[in-house]
């Protein structure tokens, strides 16, 4: 027997086993001592899950508290496997009774920081991506120390946007055993509400280990609760709702209100400007064909070559959704489509030398084909492309539709993404359309996406726990399917909308929802929003007259949502292209802005006090010196220990060196030896003091009036710590302002020009300030403005 059969039958017998695995709902694995391996010994104490799921916009609230049963302190690793389309929006870790939320740092500072804290006992939590190669939502959370015969609670919430397809959409949160062993919990407790705007059809829950009571169900809402003891998770939490769209519709939502600064962006120019532009999203679901959600489409015939990977990377729980999907596609052949088979590995076997018809016989040998077919070695993607193209040139009807069951990781042969995207796109030249079923955490979602929206097919993926019967008919009513493309954002107002997503990719399918979301310049009444697309033939064209409103508060995450919009551009672009200083700088200020991890961000969770940088020398975190031309070598002892060797920089003609002081120093003044070498080699040692402050700057402000009109300069004046080096002024609407000092006045003060066409209403005024040790503090006044004359 070959060791690639031998693979096979071992995933084979262990997919039962496997099954019973741990739920990703949120693990944490403890690790005795120094051993380097993990343990499920933490169990599972209670669970709090909030879902709140506005006009398909779904934001997911999740307490836990674990208890760990021994008498030892541990080092805990969290493990949580989120939807593709997910994000994190909030991380917490307590302390006791001390809730430290998560802070979004640069990863690299992140993880640095999280190190040194570690070794020094603190209870510090971190939350970043599992891996950098992939687009997939897979987190982990480093939490060190779990108390011996203690507990240890977390929280983290995440927002997504969920898929209208056919009509329906799904939620699922992750409770089905995944690869870490068995998960019970002690009391969990579910609350979900759920809103649109549509009418809601056919609610219908998944599952029955969970079940839902309703407290509330109309046509517009579910709100439904559930409550359970000692139960051990065999099921994910689903549900799925149709949509009682009876044509296509055009639906939109905006945002504008004063947004909120926090301290570090003083420093950043780019986030310090004024932003007065509004957001809105523009939602189309198409239901061009007038049919019922639910109703199945009978297909055209189709063109078809199926692909499964069968690399050593499609085992355990991804080989069996794998073979499912398989499966499903070709008992879903009809008599009118053709078809071939080609699974791929470092091999290429195809079933037939030319297209076969779908009848029994043909369906049960590719059956056969599969069966008899071993995992082995790894994943020449390009090689499989080129030979589905091949056996796509062997078919009369066109086009023809690729389907590709893999989780995209190329692993021989050319491996660069750019590379096998260019490839196949020049080689197929529009005859071929790519649909791409993703399994796994861990696919290559940037890959898999882009080949499927250069050949205008269709991507989705799945987790390898999912029920995925949901997603395959999905999926499978694509295929083949006339897609509607080329979709396009008008505005009657010129040049009113702008930083409009998605910029690539703009195509639909009927009975599914798309969405550009963007932003709008100024305030407009009575615009005009169309949307126009191709479908087969005909086209498409819907209008809806709106309101681009001066404030509105409603619709809250759309700023998140552009945001994020704005990095999965960004992060394509390096994963095609290559990253540059730019791209990484603005998906990190994005990152912290809004609230999301990317891999250039992490969330770091540890009381505030120690994540504050203390710097030496007030003003700059670098210790300077300047010297004598003859020195060519200058190391700073410093009084706790640490010797550092300073670089020289040649333009500013100084030395230099950056550092972090220990968290254990007071705040005041300290010496440092600073020991020279000339260019002789002899030795000169000098004294350079520096100063510890973590000490924010206290503030007190006040307002020339607490009333004033549209148009009127109003005079602020700051008082504020002598070593507050920065202070800035801001009103929603209005360009930020500094706070200069006045002799005169003994104050600082800051002269702002309140927006002529400022409605009427009460604002919030935030004066931020800085000092030399880059300590931030903020402070808030209240002001009514009388808007001006309409």
């Amino acid at each position: 027997m070959s060791s690639g059969k031998q693979v096979l039958i071992f995933a084979i017998l262990l997919i039962f086993a496997v099954s019973l695995c741990y739920g990703q709902a949120g693990v944490l694995l403890g690790r005795r001592g120094n051993l380097p391996t993990w343990e499920n010994f933490l169990s599972l104490d209670e669970m709090t899950l909030d879902i709140n799921i506005n006009n398909q916009f779904a934001t997911v609230r999740l307490r836990q508290i674990f208890a760990n049963p021994v008498g030892d302190v541990t080092e805990g690793r969290y493990v949580f496997a989120l939807p593709a389309s997910a994000s994190i929006s909030e991380f917490a870790v307590w302390d006791g009774q001390t809730r430290i939320p998560g802070v979004m740092l640069e990863k690299r500072q992140a993880q640095d920081l999280y190190e040194s804290l570690r070794q020094q006992a603190i209870d510090p939590g971190l939350a970043q991506h599992e891996t950098d190669d992939t687009a997939a939502a897979a987190f982990t959370v480093k939490v060190v120390p779990i108390p011996a015969y203690g507990y240890k609670r977390l929280e983290m919430a995440y927002t997504q946007t969920l898929p209208v397809d056919g009509l329906q959409s799904r939620f699922s949160f992750p409770l089905r055993p995944s690869e870490y062993g068995r998960q019970r919990a002690r009391h969990v407790r579910i609350n979900l509400t759920l809103r649109s705007q549509a009418p809601i059809m056919e609610f219908r829950q998944e599952g029955t280990q969970l079940a839902l009571t309703m407290e509330r169900q109309t046509a517009n809402e579910v709100v439904a609760r559930v409550e359970a003891e000692e139960i051990e998770f065999a099921e994910d939490f689903a549900f799925v709702y149709s949509l009682g769209v009876a044509s296509s519709q055009l639906d939109v939502l905006t945002h504008r209100a004063p947004e909120r600064v926090r301290p570090w962006e003083i420093r950043d120019p780019a986030s310090a400007q004024a932003e007065p532009d509004g957001y809105f999203q523009a939602i189309t679901t198409f239901n061009q064909a007038r049919i019922t959600a639910g109703q199945p489409v009978t297909p055209p015939p189709r063109s078809l070559v199926l692909m499964l990977d069968t690399s050593l990377s499609m085992q355990w729980e991804k080989l069996e959704r794998a073979y499912e999907a398989l499966e499903y596609f070709l008992q879903g052949l009809t008599p009118q489509d053709r078809f071939n088979l080609i699974l791929f590995n470092d091999d290429v076997q195809r079933l037939s030398d030319k297209p076969l018809g779908a009848d029994a016989a043909s369906i049960e040998r590719a059956l056969t084909m599969v069966r008899q077919s071993y995992l082995s070695g790894g994943t020449n993607l390009l090689a499989a492309l080129d030979a589905a193209m091949a056996a796509a040139n062997q078919f009369d009807r066109r086009p023809v539709s690729l389907v590709m069951i893999t989780d995209g990781f190329p692993t021989l042969g050319t491996t660069s993404a750019r590379r096998i995207v260019q490839h196949v796109t020049q080689k197929q030249a529009g005859s071929v359309r790519l649909y791409i079923f993703a399994i796994g955490t861990d696919v290559n979602a940037v890959l898999l996406q882009e080949l499927a929206r250069q050949s205008r097919g269709h991507y989705e993926s799945a987790r390898p726990t999912d029920d995925i019967r949901f997603s395959l008919r999905q999926f499978w009513s694509k295929v083949g399917a006339e897609p509607i493309t080329d979709l396009t954002l008008k505005s009657s107002e010129k040049d009113s909308l702008h930083s409009v997503y998605p910029d690539i990719n703009r195509m639909a399918y009927d009975q599914t929802q798309f969405a550009f979301i963007g932003r709008y310049r100024r305030p407009r009444r009575n615009v005009d929003l169309t949307v126009e697309g191709q479908h087969g033939p005909g086209k498409v064209k819907l209008v809806r007259k709106v309101d681009l409103p001066e404030q509105q508060t409603a619709n809250e995450h759309l700023p998140r949502l552009w945001a994020r919009a704005r990095v999965d551009a960004l992060l394509r672009e390096i994963e095609l292209e290559g990253e540059s200083a730019e791209r990484i700088e603005e998906i990190i200020r994005l990152s912290r802005r809004f609230n999301f991890v990317t891999p250039y961000t992490a969330f770091l969770a540890a009381p505030r006090a120690l994540l504050r940088p203390r710097v030496i020398r007030p003003g700059d975190p670098v210790l300077r010196v300047r010297t004598d031309p003859s020195i060519r070598s200058v190391v700073a002892v410093f009084p706790f220990g640490l010797v550092k060797t300073l670089t020289y920089l040649p333009d500013e003609d100084v030395w230099q060196t950056r550092f972090l002081a220990p968290t254990t120093m007071d705040d005041g003044q300290y010496p440092c030896r600073l020991l020279l070498t000339d260019a002789h080699g002899r030795t000169y040692e000098e004294i350079k003091s520096f100063i510890i402050d973590s000490r924010p700057p206290t503030l007190r402000a006040r307002l020339s009036a607490d009333t004033a009109r549209a148009g009127d300069e109003l005079t602020v004046t700051v008082d504020a710590d002598r070593d507050t080096r920065r202070i800035m002024v801001r009103l929603y609407g209005a360009q930020p302002v500094p706070a200069l000092w006045d002799a005169q006045a003994k104050a600082s003060i800051a002269r702002l020009r309140i927006p002529s066409d400022l409605p009427s209403g009460n604002y919030t005024m935030t004066i931020l300030a800085e000092d030399f040790a880059h300590n931030n503090s903020s402070l808030t006044l209240e002001l009514d403005i009388i808007g001006g004359a309409p």
